[in-house]
């Protein structure tokens, strides 16, 4: 059975071939991981990717690979893994505090956060994994801080619209992503414009404390920094303020559904249900569930987007947030 690997995969494939260290051949063997089709025609070629990638972790790369420190990647959980990103006191600590059940430490002197912390923020019936990251500070950066960062599916920028030197923090920022060959999605321009091994992510820039009295001045000095293509989004972990629009938000930019399955002849499973990208196909949905029920199963039932409740569907047909499966095999 031939691979068909898709474009996103050559993509990555070119990546790894173009890389100069084994911090960038790493993320791109990652990438190409991801992205594999996953059946039987591609066992292979997964099980050498995983061989590289283990190979690379223990230090057994190709020579050039840089001298770098301790991993600390996170392994990713639920729905996403968004990682926050800014200066010292841009109240990061206090956003995971108000996003998720977790009492994240937070203080007034800097870089409370001293390693990456995972949180887990609930929406509805699934989590999005946020990980406070470290402050960026001008000048100095953890050996770790770039795989941290391009191990992730979504970045937060958050800044203090409580901090009179905002401006000078979103260079700074801007800066230390350079360092970690990252690109923010509205500013990367067209991909085959891009510098090869920078990874572009999806973003939401935060102004944190926008109870501050003077925050609307700064909230419209840094857009002016940062332009029309990354707006700014006001909010205040302390009164609550914009903590339930930003929620929303950041699954809304993930751009996942939930897809829920069914045993025939008992009730929908509504509890805990799978978590696809969107414009995901039936037998896309199958082969995430098991790899072998993607070939197995004969025909499946659709509640929520099919015309009726109990529709047949074909393999193709693209999936809907909330929708629910039945496969018969």
């Amino acid at each position: 059975m031939p691979a068909n690997l898709t474009p996103q995969y050559h993509k990555a494939d070119a990546r790894y071939r173009a890389a100069t260290d084994d911090r960038e051949r790493l993320a791109a063997l990652k990438e190409m991981l991801q992205v594999i089709p996953k059946h039987k025609g591609s066992e292979k070629l997964q099980a050498e990717l995983k061989a590289k990638i283990a190979k690379l972790k223990d230090g057994k790369g190709k020579k050039g690979a840089g001298r770098r420190g301790p991993s600390l990647n996170i392994e990713r959980s639920g729905a996403g893994q968004v990682v926050l990103v800014g200066p010292a006191n841009a109240g990061k600590s206090s956003l995971i505090r108000a996003l998720t059940p977790v009492e994240a430490e937070v203080a007034d002197y800097p870089g409370t956060t001293r390693k990456p912390m995972p949180a887990m923020m609930p929406w509805h019936d699934i989590g999005v994994q946020l990980v406070d990251a470290p402050p960026v500070m001008a000048g100095y950066m953890e050996s770790w801080y770039p795989d941290l960062l391009r191990g992730a599916d979504m970045l937060l920028v958050v800044f203090s619209l409580a901090s009179d030197d905002i401006l000078e923090e979103v260079e700074v920022v801007r800066e230390a992503l350079e360092k970690c060959r990252v690109l923010l999605e509205p500013e990367a321009g067209p991909p085959d414009e891009r510098p090869v091994g920078v990874k572009v992510f999806p973003v939401l820039a935060v102004g944190n404390a926008g109870d501050d009295p003077d925050a609307d001045d700064r909230l419209e000095m840094a857009e002016e920094v940062l332009g029309d293509t990354l707006p700014l989004m006001k909010v205040s972990a302390e009164t609550g303020d914009g903590i339930e629009d930003l929620r929303n938000r950041i699954v809304e930019i993930l751009d996942v559904i939930r897809v829920y399955t069914k045993t025939p002849g008992k009730p929908a499973e509504n509890e805990d249900p799978f978590v696809l990208p969107r414009g995901s196909t039936v037998v896309e949905a199958a082969r995430h569930i098991h790899k072998e029920l993607a070939d197995s199963f004969t025909t499946a039932r659709l509640w929520g987007s099919a015309k009726f409740d109990g529709a047949p569907a074909t393999r193709d047909h693209v999936l809907e947030d909330g929708d629910i499966v039945e496969f018969h095999q």
